[in-house]
């Protein structure tokens, strides 16, 4: 490929010299020789002369050239050299790069296929961001790294009934350190319920320890914090090392290094680019827990996710084992969840697109967001709400199709200052002791929880018309 880049000084080569040499041979066309020596000291081919007169651009056969780069800094002369150069060739591919916000083609420039208008400031953000943002990973993980000492022994510890975004970044959390399972084990106060789950953790022999408040800082045992921040725990945790999540951030809590990116739609995503800036490529066995906790989380990229999480998916995804994935997603299915989700569905009302289920005691908590995600498949429904009662605890599930309002801010109003409430946009979760909710509401139900949260998804005009 033949590239012609028209500018006024070197700004342009100095951008563009590293590039040039892996896409093609690329000259410059400057408007004086003494630009033109600096270019040339440099190692770059350049011509200079008027960049507005035709004998300019046919002393250097401008039909050789398959694409033009015009970067001058006045709009009025930006505009003045394209139209030179498409009155001389009307095949010529041509690239104008603006610093000004209003760039574009104008009302009164011909329409013109082959002319495409580019901000720096896009390509900046296209190129260098990704650049700016290895450095600063780069920062953490070595932040990190110093945290702990290389005799001590380190708690990775997920929520109660870990999830494969949870599970997958602890794994990763672990190799970034350079520990194995003896030293950095994954613990939970709780244990992994859902089938897709325990499957995951069979066929990538992950073991999770299943371990008490006290057992956190036994024999001075430092403790990390993932998928998950301390404020989620009913009780206290002590001194906490490290917190990454990309929930919301939940009230104050103290940690020695923490990172919070709510606008992630993973925690894996979060370790993927710790990995990357610092060098790491996963093993499979890794790649393919962070690709299903992407996956999970964010429901194959279509809900809560950025271009953060598509990078780390397109990364990760040719390393991973896509058989075990698919064997994770297609476990048995207990008998008592499949009659569950039958006495649910036998009661569903649903209500301004609203379907509330509440199943009452459940043995599995991980049922109650089955059922919430399963609801969006019905015609008709915008939101789940699914609820149920696991250990003395109501548990509510809330999903929706991600461009209404928020169900974590719902359910944080509600729920928050008797449990624990939050999430995304698109995702939410409240777990409240039954004496708390009853307390509030009076007792536990459908139609009260109903009454609840109708109110805060529609307005209220709607539900009148639609209960009518």
């Amino acid at each position: 490929m033949q590239y012609l880049a028209i500018c006024e000084d070197d700004l342009l080569f100095q951008f563009m010299r590293n590039v040039a040499a892996e896409q093609g041979d690329l000259r410059y066309l400057v408007p004086n020789q003494r630009i033109a020596g600096r270019i040339k000291r440099q190692g770059g081919k350049v011509r200079h002369g008027d960049l507005y007169k035709e004998d300019t651009y046919k002393k250097i056969k401008l039909h050789h050239v398959d694409q033009a780069v015009v970067f001058v800094r006045d709009a009025d002369d930006q505009h003045a050299v394209c139209r030179l150069l498409r009155e001389l060739d009307k095949n010529i591919s041509i690239v104008s790069l603006t610093s000004e916000k209003n760039g574009k083609r104008t009302a009164k420039e011909p329409e013109d296929a082959l002319l495409r208008h580019l901000q720096l400031a896009d390509i900046f953000e296209e190129f260098c961001a990704a650049q700016l943002l290895d450095t600063l990973n780069i920062k953490k993980v070595e932040r990190i790294r110093s945290l702990f000492d290389e005799g001590e022994k380190i708690n990775i510890l997920l929520q109660h009934d870990p999830d494969p975004d949870a599970i997958g970044s602890a794994l990763a959390l672990r190799e970034l350190l350079g520990r194995n399972r003896a030293t950095t084990p994954i613990v939970t106060f709780g244990q992994v319920t859902r089938p897709e789950n325990l499957a995951m953790i069979e066929l990538l022999e992950i073991q999770i320890e299943r371990i008490t408040p006290a057992d956190l800082h036994k024999d001075g045992a430092r403790l990390a914090l993932v998928d998950v921040q301390p404020p989620y725990f009913e009780q206290p945790l002590g001194r906490v090392d490290l917190v990454v999540d990309h929930h919301p951030k939940r009230t104050n809590f103290k940690a020695r290094f923490a990172d919070l990116r709510t606008g992630y739609g993973s925690s894996a995503t979060i370790f993927t680019e710790y990995l990357r800036a610092a060098g790491m490529e996963p093993s499979q066995r890794l790649a393919t827990a962070l690709v299903y906790g992407i996956k999970t989380d964010t429901l194959f990229l279509e809900r809560g996710s950025n271009l953060a999480d598509l990078s780390a998916f397109n990364y990760l995804y040719p390393i991973a084992n896509k058989a075990m994935i698919t064997r994770i997603e297609r476990p048995a299915l207990p008998r008592e969840d499949l009659e569950a989700f039958g006495r649910a569905l036998s009661r569903l009302q649903v209500d301004s697109g609203v379907a509330v289920i509440h199943l009452g005691e459940v043995n599995r908590e991980d049922v109650i967001p089955q059922m919430a995600e399963f609801c969006l498949q019905i015609e008709g429904v915008d939101w789940g709400v699914v609820s149920g009662v696991v250990n003395d605890r109501v548990v509510i599930s809330v999903r929706n199709v991600g461009y209404v309002k928020s169900a974590g801010d719902i359910m944080k109003k509600l729920y928050d200052d008797i449990g624990s409430a939050g999430g995304h946009r698109a995702m939410a979760k409240a777990v409240v002791p039954v004496d708390r909710f009853k307390e509030r509401f009076g007792e536990v139900s459908e139609r009260v929880i109903r009454e609840a949260m109708l109110p805060m998804i529609v307005d209220k005009d709607q539900i009148e018309l639609d209960l009518r």
